[in-house]
């Protein structure tokens, strides 16, 4: 399945791409995120890995595999999750908005569910609240720094 949203946010690219880029400080801007953090260690691709526990209770392990500053591009990857997939890697491709302090962002996933009958419903729940709400925060956000 694939996933994707497009959205705007006030502040300049590099600025909300220092949110993006702490990899480990997402608790910091998202609302759904109760508390993170980087694990010791590198996870098996050889990237960082952040733990996070949402507001609800859930666990979530992410390895970052990309973290480009020039191409203002991450990705990363699920290690373990309580969402019934596999094989989710997802990317932020931030860039320059054509309107003045403003950046636009494209966030997109692509993953398996674990039962395709569920794909539907993940994929709407990745979007509006890992995607939109992400990027809703993050606008007004970023210039708090």
């Amino acid at each position: 399945m694939y996933v994707v949203v497009r959205g705007s946010v006030a502040g300049r690219v590099a600025s909300v791409w220092g949110r993006f880029a702490a990899f480990g400080d997402i608790a910091q801007w998202h609302p759904l995120i109760e508390h993170s953090a980087l694990e010791e260690g590198l996870g098996p691709a050889g990237g960082p890995v952040r733990v996070m526990g949402t507001q609800d209770g859930g666990i979530i392990r992410e390895e970052l595999l990309v973290s480009d500053a020039a191409a203002w591009t991450l990705s990363y990857l699920i290690l373990d999750s309580p969402f019934p997939v596999s094989s989710y890697r997802a990317v932020v491709q931030l860039s320059e908005s054509a309107v003045p302090e403003q950046c636009d962002i494209v966030w997109s996933a692509d993953f398996e569910p674990n039962d395709p009958a569920d794909g539907p419903g993940l994929s709407a729940m990745f979007g509006e609240k890992v995607f939109e709400a992400g990027i809703a925060a993050l606008d007004g956000a970023v210039e708090a720094l």
